[in-house]
């Protein structure tokens, strides 16, 4: 095996390279590599790589990451122990993951894992066709799950959201004439790098039920900056930090990105990262 996968608790290598696979999968916000992987026989460390676009950007990438991982674990019939920054004295470890145990594998799961393959950014424009109701409770349900939660905007809230983000870029302009669109934000009740990690899984759940659906999304997080992000707090509510937000509806095909390969990302004991691993 390349890329130093190794056997991991219940996991042989070949099931290692699975679910390591299905973390890298998603398309970063910044079309980098912000993790780093470190195989150990007992478990799988999620390292911040190199940053960019800022640390909150980072850690939303990596809670994608990471949520891809979690799935791919059970898909393989093991409960994923997870462990979220777990040494304070080593901010860039952000989780451990322990794959212990037998758990079966559901069907949510499995049209989630599923999905990871499907899910990609797409900003082309809308067909008129609505997202049903029953969907957005599914959207609210994955946001949920992840300890974090998807607000609805409105077409009243419209034109205070298109002051507060422009001229971070003309793509904003296109949601109030997006017929069928569903405009949402997904945040957390506070703003600490665990909740951001929080919310980078919440995101990435809401973004793969959407997959799942028959649903396209484009997702918008590294324009938000701190002065957006309050004001766009302010505009729903108070209540939460809004992390990113997302258009979902009905779009067009877009073509698979290529994968971006292990071996530049994942590490071990037996093939270590020669400069400043981890």
């Amino acid at each position: 095996m390349k890329a130093g996968v190794i056997p991991v608790g219940r996991l042989s290598a070949r099931q290692v390279r699975t679910v390591l696979l299905a973390a890298t999968t998603p398309p970063p916000l910044h079309d980098t590599r912000p993790w780093r992987f470190l195989c150990t026989p007992g478990s799988i460390e999620l390292h911040a790589g190199p940053p960019a676009g800022g640390r909150r950007g980072q850690l939303l990438d990596c809670g994608a990451a990471l949520l891809n991982l979690r799935l791919a674990v059970k898909a393989q019939g093991c409960h994923p122990d997870v462990r979220l920054l777990p040494a304070a004295t080593r901010p860039d470890l952000l989780a451990v993951v322990r794959p212990r145990g037998l758990e079966p594998v559901t069907p949510i799961d499995r049209r989630l894992v599923e999905a990871i393959r499907l899910r990609r950014g797409n900003r082309s424009p809308f067909s008129a066709a609505l997202v049903p109701p029953a969907v957005q409770r599914e959207l609210r349900k994955a946001a949920e799950l992840e300890r974090a939660w998807l607000a609805t905007i409105g077409d009243a809230q419209l034109p205070q959201l298109c002051e507060i983000m422009l001229p971070a870029g003309a793509a904003y302009t296109d949601f109030a004439a997006a017929p069928g669109r569903l405009l949402v934000a997904v945040g957390s009740l506070h703003d600490t790098p665990l909740a951001q990690l929080q919310a980078g899984q919440a995101v990435q759940r809401v973004l793969l039920t959407a997959a799942a659906a028959g649903l396209s999304a484009a997702h918008w997080s590294d324009t938000l900056t701190p002065a957006r992000r309050r004001d766009l707090r302010r505009l729903l509510g108070g209540g939460m930090w809004p992390q990113t937000l997302l258009r979902l509806g009905h779009g067009a095909p877009v073509p698979l990105r290529p994968h971006i390969g292990l071996d530049a990302v994942v590490a071990s004991d037996e093939r270590p990262f020669s400069r400043g691993w981890p």
